[in-house]
C-alpha cells in the first residue's frame, strides 16, 4: 500500500468515527431524556405516596397495663392494636376498577367492530 492508499483509508475511517459519535450523541440525548422521564414519574409517585400515606407517629403515653406487661406480669395481654384504614388503598382500588371496566369497554368495542368487518368481507 502507498502512502496516498494510506492518506485515502485513514480519512475514510475518520468520517466514520464522527459518524459514529455524531449518532451515538444523538442516542444519548434520547436515552437522557427517557432516563430524565422515568426519574421525573418515580419522585411523582414517591411524593403522592407520601403526601397520602402521611408520617407516622409514634405515641409517647404507655399505659399501666402495657408497662406491666413488659415488666414481666403475666395476667395482663396487650389486645392487638387495629389496623388504620387509609384514603389511598380505597381510592387505588376504585381506579383501577374504573380502568378495568374501560379497558374492557374499548376491548368489547374493537372486537365488534373487527367482527362486523369480517362479515362484510
Amino acid at each position: 500500500m502507498s502512502k496516498v492508499d494510506l492518506k485515502k483509508q485513514e480519512e475514510d475511517l475518520e468520517k466514520q468515527l464522527d459518524q459514529q459519535l455524531g449518532l451515538l450523541k444523538q442516542e444519548s440525548v434520547s436515552w437522557a431524556k427517557v432516563g430524565g422521564a422515568v426519574l421525573a414519574g418515580s419522585m411523582l409517585v414517591y411524593g403522592t405516596k407520601k403526601l397520602f400515606k402521611g408520617k407516622k407517629k409514634k405515641s409517647k403515653k404507655v399505659s399501666k397495663k402495657a408497662k406491666q406487661s413488659k415488666q414481666g406480669s403475666t395476667d395482663y395481654i396487650a389486645p392487638p392494636k387495629p389496623k388504620k384504614s387509609s384514603f389511598a388503598g380505597g381510592l387505588g382500588k376504585r381506579l383501577f376498577m374504573v380502568a378495568l371496566t374501560l379497558g374492557q369497554a374499548k376491548l368489547v368495542d374493537v372486537l365488534s367492530k373487527q367482527a362486523s368487518d369480517a362479515k362484510k368481507k
